[in-house]
């Protein structure tokens, strides 16, 4: 089935995976001054008409994680719109994964974190967001590089909300960070980054 075709209950269901609501990043929480080239790009960005899920992901989502890479010395990788079939059961198109093996023109394993794209509710991107989130955890085991959890998240570009799946469990964090607050959802970002490379 493709990853879009799948929500919270068909996640449970075809793959066992079940879902909780709790509170799994750090308080207090952590903040990253944005440089000033970010801040710069992001207000420029706001004034334009992002009606798809392509501007959004294009003028706020990507930026935001070319920080990231330039703050992290490019200690990982960003795979934007790959498509990453793991089984039959599990195929399609990735927004964004995020790999450990910097250096890698493929999607190379351990991926440690999925971002999803959309462009409106967040709610309608959580069983797809877990299902791209198994395939990665599913991915990084049958290659040798197994980790003990994937983050994932769901973003509209201005609200995201982080998933971790661990443990047959997928955990959706109950603090929505916003792009009105930059340095904490930096911060939250960055916290994904240092538990997992």
């Amino acid at each position: 089935m493709a990853y879009s075709d799948f929500t919270l209950e068909k996640l449970k269901r075809d793959c066992g995976v079940g879902h909780t609501l709790k509170h799994f990043m750090p308080i207090p929480r952590t903040v990253l001054i944005p440089s000033p080239e970010l801040e710069q790009a992001l207000s420029t960005s706001v004034e334009l008409p992002l009606l798809t899920e392509k501007s959004k992901s294009e003028f706020l989502i990507s930026p935001i994680l070319h920080e990231l890479y330039r703050l992290n010395d490019k200690r990982f990788t960003i795979y934007s719109g790959f498509s990453f079939d793991v089984s039959e059961q599990l195929y399609g198109y990735c927004d964004y994964l995020l790999g450990s093996e910097p250096t890698s023109l493929t999607v190379d394993a351990p991926i440690f974190c999925v971002v999803e794209a959309k462009n409106r509710g967040i709610e309608e991107g959580l069983g797809q967001c877990g299902a791209e989130m198994y395939g990665a955890w599913l991915f990084n085991r049958e290659s040798g590089s197994p980790i003990n959890a994937v983050y994932g998240s769901v973003t509209n570009g201005f609200d995201w909300v982080f998933l971790r799946y661990q443990g047959e469990l997928l955990e959706i964090d109950l603090t929505r960070f916003t792009l009105n607050d930059l340095p904490e959802l930096l911060g939250a970002l960055q916290t994904v980054i240092d538990s997992t490379i």
